[in-house]
């Protein structure tokens, strides 16, 4: 009922702020106009970013570690995935067992968690259609003080594209390796002549099979989103999307290759424990929409309000057919086979009042708010996993045979357990904000920040195995037994100005995570969430005129509270492990002439767990973390033979670099450093009066065999073999 209640008032607030934006409007005179358009500059140089502050600050004025991928950027690599995207960033990895959008930061996964236009969503596959994005930030370290529960490394934020004033339309056909076929639609413009009422349709159809055996996809999305600007003073958005989704065996599940000594098992590249069956039968399914509404008033030309909101809902059938057992020895490779139908709900809300004012010679640029989400989840249907029944038949990884699944009798299975309910999730998390910027001194400019958090996380009861009592009609009962979390998350950054176009600072940061199943505590209660430190040091630079921006940065970077075991009670875990991430980071980006932009990094990342209470051949303090290299770098450049102009060349040339990672915490197996090249060519004309362009990209343009990640346990995945994308685009 509270949390009812709290729903109810923030809904009459925003009402009542609406309503009076509508009245006001007559009365308001000499108010900033709000802009419809991005905050990115073209080309690949961004100068502002809200994700790290929630305010419209100067990257140069950010006391912390954020980069911005541009849809420059996207649109010259013909970057596909977010996971792609973000490569072009210092401390990003892919991190191992990837199923829903995850990203590994400065050696930390985000979790399921992803943010679209400073919102949460949990548990998504896909969160956007690269069509749909406009640019992608990064903010590096615990971000809790802004975004409530989240893991340390920081976050990923999905800037969608906006309608404009300018009717433009444009058709995309791309073509490549493995039968994709991708067509992209998009349409802007005014619906009316005063241009206060603008809109975007864009639409998308993706189909392709894959490196990977038996790994096939056929997505299709479409977005209409309208903008309202009755005023200067006021506007508001309306984004609406819906994902039609059909893949075979997705993420980690596509490739599970065993581990035999200290590496990934000696098979083909297109190798798979998955099976036809999987695609023709039960393929992975979802259908979701998404509903996302914000609206921003300026009382003046210093003070306004925002409200975002955000709604997503999914239908899933989640199929996947996963490695169980490896015996080295025969080389026989266990599997099982999961079908769940699941549903998710979740909403996510925040209110901002931001506004800047002076005392005496002091300014400030104040932020106070408040954000709520809510998240549920039911997963139904049939799951061996732990199962010993062995009910698809095991695999010669060496040899393998496919095809001999028995459809019926699995289909049985399936049926007798639609009912089943595996497990339920809720959770749910409130949290208050206050942040202020202050500038004194002329050069200086000191950040502080708190939030107060109140975070329930219900767990469910799983009942994974086939012989568990109820199966296969198990009700998923919550447990309730995980107490509500009241955490105070706090974060301060110092900066100064050596001069207009070079900046130094310093952070202190903290945050924390969702609560820890309480299953393997000897109490039976639920282990403290994990938490956060960082403490961190950087420079940054505007060159060349503002067209390219650079930064440096040390970081020190704690994670506590990791389960490890419990010394007093074998078999038991408790809260005191720790893993620190502790390096420096480079990132520059721009257009270092007029035919020449470029994109790089590099990361040095040692990070070795700290604290842990496992001994013997299981001991692993001292250990290096693993999925992180020592050394990673990244380099993209393009060169323009005729910038601006209607006809010209493109040319482009990249490569990624990672050192050695561990492939577990015990150090036991590695996965070898690489590097990967890429190459773009493109052209642009006119045709009958339209301008064409016509690109090819080609990742892995040496074929280079790579490992891409690893579960953290006994399997890995490859890198995909070279891909060829070709793309027509006319503009209309």
């Amino acid at each position: 009922m509270a949390g009812h209640l709290k729903i109810q008032s923030i809904s009459s607030l925003v009402a009542i702020v609406f309503c009076n934006a509508l009245v006001a409007e007559e009365n308001v005179a000499a108010l900033s106009t709000i802009e419809v358009r991005g905050d990115v500059d073209n080309g690949y140089v961004a100068k502002r970013a809200n994700s790290a502050t929630k305010t419209d600050t100067p990257i140069l004025d950010t006391p912390m570690a954020i980069q911005v991928i541009t849809r420059d950027v996207l649109d010259d690599q013909q970057t596909l995935s977010i996971q792609e995207a973000v490569k072009n960033v210092s401390g990003v990895q892919t991190p191992p067992g990837v199923y829903y959008d995850n990203f590994l930061i400065r050696g930390f996964s985000t979790g399921s968690d992803t943010f679209r236009n400073g919102l949460k969503l949990n548990g998504v596959i896909g969160t956007e259609d690269m069509a749909f994005v406009d640019h992608v930030d990064v903010v590096k370290g615990p971000a809790s003080m802004l975004y409530g529960r989240i893991q340390p490394g920081g976050l990923v934020n999905i800037v969608t594209r906006k309608p404009q004033d300018e009717t433009a339309a444009s058709l995309q056909q791309q073509v490549g390796s493995w039968g994709l076929l991708r067509t992209t639609a998009d349409i802007t413009g005014p619906a009316n002549k005063d241009k206060t009422l603008l809109y975007r349709v864009m639409g998308v159809y993706d189909q392709a099979d894959n490196f990977i055996d038996y790994q096939h996809h056929k997505n299709a999305a479409g977005a209409a989103y309208l903008s309202w600007l009755p005023s200067t003073s006021f506007q508001a958005n309306l984004q609406l999307e819906y994902y039609d989704q059909k893949v075979a065996n997705p993420g980690y599940s596509a490739q599970q290759i065993p581990i035999i000594g200290n590496r990934p098992a000696d098979v083909p590249r297109h190798w798979t424990q998955n099976d036809p069956v999987m695609w023709s039968q039960w393929p992975n399914t979802v259908k979701r929409t998404t509903a996302a509404f914000d609206w921003t008033y300026a009382f003046n030309d210093s003070w306004k309000l925002t409200q975002r909101f955000l709604y997503y809902t999914a239908d899933e059938v989640q199929t996947y057919l996963l490695a169980q057992a490896f015996n080295a020895r025969t080389n026989l490779l266990n599997r099982r086979i999961s079908y769940n139908p699941v549903s998710r709900d979740e909403y996510s809300t925040n209110l901002d009042l931001t506004g800047e004012f002076r005392t005496g010679n002091v300014g400030h640029k104040l932020l106070v708010g408040m954000d709520w989400f809510s998240y549920e989840s039911v997963f139904k249907g049939y799951n061996e996993s732990g199962s010993t029944l062995n009910r698809v038949p095991p695999l010669n990884i060496f040899a393998p045979v496919y095809g001999n699944i028995d459809v019926a009798r699995m289909q049985a299975y399936f049926d007798a357990a639609a009912g089943n309910v595996l497990s339920r999730g809720k959770w749910r998390d409130t949290g208050y904000y206050v942040q202020d910027q202050i500038a004194f001194g002329g050069h200086w400019e000191l950040l502080l920040g708190g939030r107060y958090d109140i975070a329930t996380n219900d767990g469910a009861k799983v009942y994974g195995a086939v012989s568990a009592a109820c199966y296969p009609y198990c009700t998923g009962a919550l447990d309730q037994g995980v107490p509500t979390e009241r955490k105070f998350s706090p974060r301060a950054g110092l900066l100064y100005k050596l001069s207009n176009d070079v900046s130094v600072y310093g952070s202190y940061s903290e945050s924390f995570g969702n609560s820890i199943s309480s299953a393997s505590s000897f109490s039976g209660s639920s282990l403290p969430p994990q938490e956060g430190v960082q403490y961190e040091l950087g420079a940054k630079a505007s060159l060349m005129g503002g067209r390219v921006t650079t930064s440096a940065t040390l970081f020190d970077l704690y994670l506590r509270n990791r389960p490890t075991a419990d010394p007093l009670h074998p078999g038991f875990v408790v809260a005191v492990g720790e893993v620190r991430s502790r390096g420096f980071e480079f990132d520059v980006a721009g257009q270092v002439s007029n035919h020449v932009s470029l994109i790089g990094s590099y990361t040095y990342d040692h990070a070795v767990i700290t604290k842990d209470n496992a001994t013997g051949a299981s001991a692993i303090e001292g250990h290096r973390w693993f999925g992180v290299p020592l050394n990673s770098a990244s380099l993209w450049a393009k060169y323009d033979t005729a910038p601006g102009a209607t006809a010209g060349w493109a040319f482009g040339a990249g490569a990624y670099l990672n050192g050695q990672r561990q492939g577990n915490n015990t150090n036991t197996f590695q996965l070898p450093g690489y590097a990967r090249f890429d190459a773009m060519l493109a052209y642009r004309t006119r045709a009958g009066g339209k301008p064409v362009s016509l690109q090819l990209n080609v990742q892995n343009l040496f074929d280079k065999t790579y490992f891409e990640n690893t579960d953290g346990g006994v399997y890995s995945a490859y890198g995909a073999p070279r891909s060829v994308i070709g793309s027509a685009r006319i503009e209309l």
